[in-house]
């Protein structure tokens, strides 16, 4: 289907079966094609406020990944690997032998985890909130988060808005089960050799800033940008404008 969104920009919206899924993702703007991955419990509409600028210079495909938004809700089965899969497996579809994207906090992990199992496919990356060694079970914080039950009303109804397959849908990112991890070895991530712009906020309450300081020094082709005065999500509020300019201008330098 297409339709009209932000204003004049012209936008188109499908869904594909791929990796056993169906994926639901979004197009915006002409020019080399850039993934947008969003975070754990977002969708696609995260990027509602980038997408007009980024539209100005790439074709922007904006994505609801494995369990969020549009796309199929999760199963038991879940993993980062899957999610990565799932990705790729959009990549081919479409055709693309290479891509730039940029991947928030889960988004991140998926395309860190895509881009260690098939660094061809990724030509640049701006990674935000990543670490290359994370395990969700291990963050006591985290865990409370993932109680269904003590979400706040105004943030179960913002999910129910986000996710359109029901409540069981949204319950299932809860799922304190969830093999929601991700762990690469120093040889793994030198063997990343796309070009690399990380994130993270000096605050973040989730990773803190070692772990992006630790890909920085791993990764052979990196920079790295530590937001003063930010938590986890870096890039959003008075922060927003400087990532555009700054994702713009990295991706330009390729």
């Amino acid at each position: 289907m297409t339709k009209q969104g932000f204003g004049q920009l012209a936008k188109s919206a499908q869904t594909v079966s791929v990796n056993g899924i169906e994926m639901y993702y979004e197009v915006y703007g002409q020019g080399e094609p850039l993934f947008l991955l969003h975070g754990w419990t977002q969708s696609s509409q995260f990027w509602s406020a980038y997408i007009p600028e980024l539209a100005k210079h790439f074709q922007v495909y904006a994505i609801d990944l494995r369990g969020h938004g549009r796309t199929s809700p999760l199963k038991p089965d879940f993993t980062i690997e899957k999610s990565s899969k799932d990705v790729l497996g959009l990549l081919e579809y479409l055709g693309f032998e290479k891509v730039k994207a940029i991947g928030l906090s889960f988004g991140g992990l998926t395309l860190l985890e895509l881009a260690r199992k098939n660094p061809e496919k990724i030509e640049s990356m701006v990674l935000i909130g990543v670490s290359h060694n994370y395990n969700g079970s291990d963050n006591s914080d985290a865990a409370d988060s993932f109680s269904f039950e003590s979400l706040p009303e105004s943030f179960v109804k913002q999910l129910r808005e986000t996710h359109h397959h029901g409540e069981d849908q949204v319950k299932a990112l809860f799922d304190q089960n969830l093999d929601y991890q991700i762990h690469l070895g120093e040889e793994e991530v030198r063997g990343i050799d796309a070009k690399t712009f990380l994130i993270q906020g000096d605050s973040d309450e989730i990773l803190g800033v070692e772990p992006a300081i630790e890909l920085h020094k791993r990764l052979p082709n990196s920079e790295l940008w530590i937001v003063p005065g930010t938590g986890h999500i870096a890039i959003t509020g008075p922060n927003l404008n400087d990532f555009l300019l700054y994702s713009v201008k990295f991706f330009s330098k390729n």
